[in-house]
């Protein structure tokens, strides 16, 4: 069978790297160490843009993030791994108010998250979720976490809220 992909950008650290850019411009007051070290900077964005470009396959098999650019594989895991599947709103609360993040959690039969995409910057979504559907179980609801930060990386268990 052919591997489904899609391709999800993620600009947080394209973001920082503007933002280091800028502090070191404002540290020498001027864009001539910038200038001085062209060849430091293209390369360092070029690392960026290779990190912050990556790819979702499924397949028969397993499902797999790895980069886009050069083809290393960032977590694997086959259906015999996951247990389900479920869509969640994560919630955070911070100083500047609420922000909520949709993603998709993968669980597997430890109640871990095993491998989390967000859904946002993503194309190809649809298709995806499509052929998840024929190899794993899907959680009932969509699902809204607060704060999962711990949650979400693996490292504590995956709860359902009570008043979902």
């Amino acid at each position: 069978m052919r591997d489904i992909r899609s391709i999800g950008y993620n600009f947080l650290p394209i973001f920082f790297w503007v933002l280091i850019i800028s502090l070191l411009t404002d540290k020498f007051e001027n864009l001539d160490y910038i200038f001085d070290n062209i060849e430091y900077v293209i390369l360092s964005l070029i690392f960026v843009i290779i990190i912050s470009v990556n790819v979702i396959r499924v397949n028969r098999h397993e499902i797999i993030k790895e980069l886009y650019v050069i083809p290393i594989i960032l977590k694997r895991r086959t259906w015999k791994e996951i247990k389900f599947y479920v869509e969640v709103d994560e919630v955070s609360y911070g100083q500047h108010g609420k922000h909520t993040t949709n993603a998709i959690w993968f669980v597997d039969y430890n109640e871990r998250v095993c491998l989390r995409f967000t859904k946002k910057f993503r194309n190809n979504l649809d298709e995806i979720l499509n052929t998840m559907d024929k190899y794993e179980d899907k959680h009932d609801n969509k699902i809204t976490i607060p704060n999962p930060i711990l949650m979400r990386k693996g490292l504590t268990k995956f709860k359902v809220p009570k008043n979902q």
